[in-house]
């Protein structure tokens, strides 16, 4: 390939931008999930889970598996989106009820729901690998979620079940980095990253506010539209395969300074070679 053509490529590589991804949201009393479109906010598919009993609460998705949690439970459930086939994925030793749910690209990380701050690191399979305490959660809390912030991976959590008050962001170890990085004026719960900004369920309004994922400023609140059900949104999700690149793929900045690199070598290769007599 002729230099000038390589140079070409590279110049016009582009990060591909994503659109309003899908949410799911599991709601509490009778369990069931809304499939929410993210740029309409209206509800596209909804079902029951569990049978329709038990107390909704964590929802999330990777590729076509609903991980679901309840209230009154320590078991993580599974739900097949293709299917609807449902299934136990592990339980959480000691928890008497589980919360909110989050995935890290690899693993878990689940709120307790028995009355501590607690959260859990657990793998698919059912293996612990470390609990940590969210100090400034009152306990019940219901709003959990990972996301990337500056490379690092972090966890951001609501103070309490229904609680007009602030998400926290900690580092995977519990330990507090930023107070009151999103403040709300609602009895929040549910919060899901889309990869850009925020997603935060305002069981008021029945609507999803989405804040901004650098600031923490709010953009908008949307009213939910569409359901059959009804709504009392306890937890958000999206598809993580939109949201954390796949095991081994660099970040942005790496692909970026990656082609920078490339592009001034094949310059100097070019200079080199039209200097020759």
């Amino acid at each position: 390939m002729k230099p000038q053509i390589f140079l070409t490529l590279l110049v016009g590589m582009t990060v591909p931008a994503w659109s309003d991804p899908i949410i799911y949201a599991n709601n509490a009393g009778s369990p069931h999930i809304d499939v929410i479109d993210g740029a309409t906010m209206a509800v596209t598919r909804d079902f029951t889970i569990n049978g329709g009993s038990g107390n909704g609460r964590g929802v999330v998705v990777v590729g076509n598996t609903l991980y679901f949690t309840l209230a009154n439970s320590g078991t993580v459930f599974t739900h097949d989106l293709v299917t609807n086939a449902e299934g136990v994925a592990f339980s959480v030793a000691g928890a008497t009820g589980l919360s909110t749910i989050a995935f890290d690209g690899s693993d878990f990380w689940i709120g307790d729901y028995s009355g501590t701050n607690q959260a859990y690191h657990y793998t698919p399979t059912g293996t612990l690998l470390s609990t940590i305490h969210l100090s400034n959660c009152t306990s019940f809390c219901d709003g959990l979620e990972f996301f990337l912030q500056g490379g690092q991976g972090r966890l951001i959590s609501n103070r309490g079940d229904s609680i007009v008050a602030p998400y926290d962001v900690y580092d995977t170890s519990g330990n507090l980095i930023q107070a009151a990085f999103i403040t709300t004026t609602f009895g929040n719960t549910g919060i899901a990253f889309d990869g850009t900004n925020f997603r935060v369920s305002n069981r008021v309004n029945q609507s999803i506010a989405t804040y901004d994922g650098t600031t923490g400023a709010l953009i908008s609140d949307v009213k939910i539209t569409g359901t059959t059900f009804g709504l009392n949104v306890e937890d958000l999700s999206v598809d993580y395969s939109l949201v954390l690149p796949p095991s081994g793929v660099p970040e942005v900045g790496s692909v970026s300074m990656l082609s920078i690199g490339l592009i001034g070598l094949l310059y100097l290769i070019r200079r080199k070679s039209e200097s020759r007599p």
